[in-house]
């Protein structure tokens, strides 16, 4: 089912109202003209002109397309290949970006691969089908730190600059930020701190210099470009707050005086909570992970448990990240289960967490003039649960229409659309 190049405007009917602004509203409508949004609310004020193109959802509810801002379109099955297979990658993560748009999420943010600039050029001319991506592009890593490939050798890492670029020093730092720009990125992804996935670092490791960060959000933002910093680490994450990067991705270990510098600087938070789960279910069944990780993710479950909630309660700027990449329990395609465990796990109320998935991620990642909210003048991105998402954020699993700019790219059997 498509309505792409159709002029005709068409009126889209739910049970229940969701816009990504105000409370729910019953008895819903929404406008679609174009590609864009006209009208929305409940159906005797939305209204419809005569020759518009009714689809009817029944009893459920509408929401704005939803925003995963931080995840991966790599492609690259690390455990089950040496070296990247450019092909291959390209292809599996064209799959998963339709994956990742028919189970709602209808704009993304890939925060380091080789894919993510190339796949948002071919959405955006239609030779594939996903959705709309805002691309970092390689991440920026110092020698050794967080993206660094640390069983390659290092002679062979500048072969390697389509995953990962590895800079040392003022000078070659802002070389690394105007190559990653060059590549057509829309924003820059650093690694100032130590991951769980790194077999040679720690989350706590402070990484790059206060210069060296300073420099690449210089060059960044000179040249009208936002910065995400993988910080998992409360130092390193302080140091990048205060280098003035935009977001902090993961942030595990914040505490306290990070959370002031965050709501001083106006940095906001990516947390990937939902891998909460994930961490946890490794300790029971590491399902092929090396056991040094599993350790590291055994020390970051309390943490998370502690500065997520105490992110959200301050206030802290926020935007939902599934930080999904493909390797099996983390598969492109289930971001819903960071909503569903910001509610479940982190105790925060779901219309909140579904604030931050819409209008609230529109914001975090700049693009609040385009998406995030169904009102009149933005992007038609919208989608149809089965359930009350506010009530019960389990039912954000059950999409069954999602409409992408005004084309219908996923519609269940039962949805209707008569003339």
């Amino acid at each position: 089912m498509s309505n792409a190049g159709s002029d005709r405007p068409r009126l889209i009917l739910g049970g229940w109202l969701f816009d990504g602004i105000g409370p729910p509203v019953a008895d819903a409508a929404v406008l679609v003209v174009g590609r864009v949004v006209s009208a929305a609310g409940r159906r005797e004020v939305v209204g419809a002109p005569p020759d518009a193109e009714l689809i009817d959802l029944g009893d459920r509810s509408i929401l704005p397309g939803l925003i995963d801002a931080h995840l991966h379109f790599q492609g690259f099955r690390r455990g089950g290949a040496v070296w990247p297979d450019a092909a291959v990658d390209a292809i599996r993560a064209t799959a998963e970006a339709r994956r990742v748009l028919e189970s709602g999420f209808t704009t993304v943010r890939d925060c380091g691969s080789a894919n993510g600039v190339a796949l948002r050029v071919a959405i955006e001319e239609g030779s594939v089908v996903g959705p709309r991506i805002l691309a970092a592009g390689p991440p920026i890593t110092q020698t050794g730190g967080h993206a660094d490939w640390h069983d390659t050798p290092y002679e062979l890492m500048s072969l390697l600059t389509a995953h990962t670029i590895v800079a040392d020093g003022v000078d070659a730092c802002r070389q690394a930020v105007r190559r990653v720009l060059r590549g057509g990125a829309d924003l820059v992804k650093i690694c100032a701190t130590g991951g769980v996935g790194s077999p040679r670092t720690h989350m706590l490791d402070e990484h790059f210099t206060v210069d060296e960060i300073r420099t690449m959000v210089e060059e960044a933002h000179r040249a009208g470009k936002p910065v995400a910093a993988h910080a998992q680490g409360k130092t390193g994450a302080l140091m990048a707050i205060r280098a003035s990067v935009d977001t902090i991705e993961h942030g595990y270990f914040i505490d306290d005086e990070c959370i002031e510098a965050m709501l001083r600087h106006g940095t906001a938070l990516v947390p990937t909570f939902g891998l909460i789960r994930f961490f946890r279910r490794s300790l029971d069944d590491p399902g092929g992970l090396p056991a040094w990780r599993v350790d590291k993710q055994r020390e970051c479950i309390e943490a998370m448990a502690a500065s997520f909630p105490r992110a959200a309660a301050a206030g802290v700027p926020i935007a939902t990240g599934s930080d999904t990449y493909g390797i099996a329990g983390r598969e492109l395609g289930t971001g819903s289960e960071e909503l569903v465990a910001m509610v479940q796990d982190g105790g925060v109320e779901a219309s909140i967490v579904l604030g931050w998935a819409t209008s609230g991620g529109a914001r975090v990642l700049g693009v609040a003039d385009r998406v995030g909210a169904l009102a009149p003048g933005l992007e038609a991105d919208l989608i149809a649960v089965d359930g009350r998402p506010w009530e019960d954020i389990e039912t954000i699993r059950r999409v069954e229409f999602v409409m992408s700019g005004g084309r219908t790219v996923h519609a269940v059997p039962a949805v209707t659309a008569a003339t």
